[in-house]
């Protein structure tokens, strides 16, 4: 057996590199292998071999760190860094490194997600969540349930990921090796299968299209049409380099009708039916008036257009409606806003319980409730916060609306966070935003899962603010020149 062979977390391989380790940690290594495998050895050559071989340029960048490391373009196993780097990327969030920060790990600290132990539903529980469809995707087996291992939206290197990672708890082993089957999470046409990546497209009856990829197997054809739950491949990491580039994983994106990424968390967990659009959301209202969905162009529409303007409600972009009686991507964004603010399925569509609450609201309306002070948008230049607000939208994920990331802004100034410069970064993780400041302690967490306020209401506030902090610093001016 090899004296000199890889041992450590950072292997040491060869008596040059056993000595040269040595000579730098004081150890005798030459003479003792076996003290390279001790933890605490370990550690210490571990660190020493990432500050002698890997430059300062490379140690953000798992890629480039591996090529330092190894040697090889690519190097080997750069898959499962990438994945290990993304998955400590998600769970070292602002609040774990704040309990780091003052000694409080393991003082009631969510276990990751990732490690989370996942049960199967039971009777009663939401069908129709992000994890039942897991589940219909890549069925428990055994006991082994499928969880989440990368998230929509996180940054990964040079754009952020457009869609869901899931495989079975346990890492790279066990039946994640033996390409497991996955079954469609919806019925539907299959509008795409194979390509490069393993790729199955599903076209459901909304126009949604459901995006499997790095199938190691397809088993489905263009034409085809499928119930929810049909096999449609094996899972694999199929990519341009092969079958093996990825971690044994399903990345499973989603595109709506206008081919727009979206999160598929954010879709079930809305309460779609996993027919996804097979049968209404929402039953047509009693009167026999049809629903309203997107596509629509009549006088109903115009005439809901009218109602969601009187009530204040906007666009993703804190615009009025235009009256048109066309029903577009903006009026349906108002809709699911109307909704979530009335605690219904944000749908889109204007169905039966849609209708009885915009039937339910008050004469008076919501646009004179809110109005305040006159001023500028955040969205506009002359805003004075427009900068910070811009810093910030640019770091959250595109689905967040413009309204949830002005209030984000609120909190993060309302925190001490009140210019660009003084932002540092933002993470979204289950459902809060959390803002770090370049001033230690300065920090902000946002509930992203409740209603924020309109664009209009936030910007005043924040204009109003403006204004008492601008009168503050003119009455302490004025009593400095008074003491003279």
């Amino acid at each position: 057996m090899a004296i000199y062979r890889g041992r450590g977390y950072i292997q040491l391989t060869g008596k040059d590199q056993y000595r040269e380790a040595g000579e730098a940690l004081k150890l005798d290594l030459v003479a003792h292998p076996e003290l390279a495998a001790q933890p605490e050895n370990a550690s210490r050559i571990a660190t020493w071999y990432w500050q002698h071989n890997v430059p300062q340029a490379a140690r953000q960048d798992a890629h480039a760190a591996g090529v330092a490391i190894n040697g090889g373009d690519p190097p080997n196993g750069l898959a499962d860094r990438e994945s290990r780097f993304a998955r400590w990327q998600r769970d070292l969030t602002p609040d774990v490194m704040h309990k780091l920060e003052h000694g409080q790990l393991g003082q009631t600290v969510a276990p990751a997600q990732h490690s989370a132990p996942t049960q199967a539903p039971h009777a009663g529980s939401n069908a129709h969540s992000f994890q039942a469809t897991m589940e219909r995707m890549l069925p428990p087996q055994n006991g082994t349930a499928p969880h989440i291992t990368g998230h929509y939206g996180e940054h990964r290197s040079a754009r952020d990921h457009g869609g869901t990672d899931f495989n079975y708890q346990g890492g790279q082993a066990g039946r994640n090796l033996q390409h497991p089957t996955v079954h469609s999470p919806v019925a539907g046409t299959v509008t795409f299968a194979g390509g490069s990546y393993g790729t199955v497209k599903i076209r459901d009856a909304q126009g949604n299209s459901h995006e499997i990829l790095h199938l190691d197997g397809v088993k489905v054809k263009e034409g085809q049409t499928l119930s929810a739950g049909d096999a449609i491949g094996t899972m694999g990491g199929r990519g341009p380099n092969g079958a093996s580039q990825y971690a044994q994983h399903v990345h499973y994106q989603l595109r709506d009708a206008n081919g727009k990424l979206t999160s598929p968390e954010t879709f079930w967990n809305q309460g779609h039916q996993h027919e996804a659009g097979a049968r209404h959301t929402q039953a047509a209202p009693a009167s026999g008036t049809s629903a309203l969905r997107h596509g629509d162009n009549s006088q109903d529409v115009g005439k809901l257009q009218q109602d969601l303007n009187r009530l204040g409600v906007r666009d993703a972009q804190g615009n009025r409606l235009a009256e048109d009686g066309r029903f577009g991507d903006n009026t349906r964004e108002a809709v699911m806003a109307f909704q979530k603010q009335h605690g219904l399925q944000q749908d889109g569509v204007v169905g039966r319980d849609t209708r009885a609450a915009l039937a339910a609201q008050p004469a008076q309306t919501r646009e004179a409730q809110v109005a305040g002070p006159k001023g500028p948008s955040l969205n506009d230049a002359s805003h004075p916060d427009h900068a910070l607000h811009n810093a910030i939208r640019s770091k959250l994920p595109s689905m967040i609306s413009n309204e949830t990331a002005a209030h984000v802004t609120l909190q993060a100034k309302q925190n001490g966070i009140d210019s660009a410069d003084k932002l540092q970064n933002v993470t979204v993780q289950d459902g809060k935003a959390f803002v770090m400041g370049t001033t230690p302690g300065f920090r902000a967490a946002v509930d992203l899962n409740q209603p924020a306020p309109t664009l209009e209401q936030t910007s005043a506030q924040l204009l109003a603010g403006h204004s008492q902090q601008q009168q503050a610093q003119q009455e302490q001016q004025k009593a400095a020149m008074g003491g003279r």
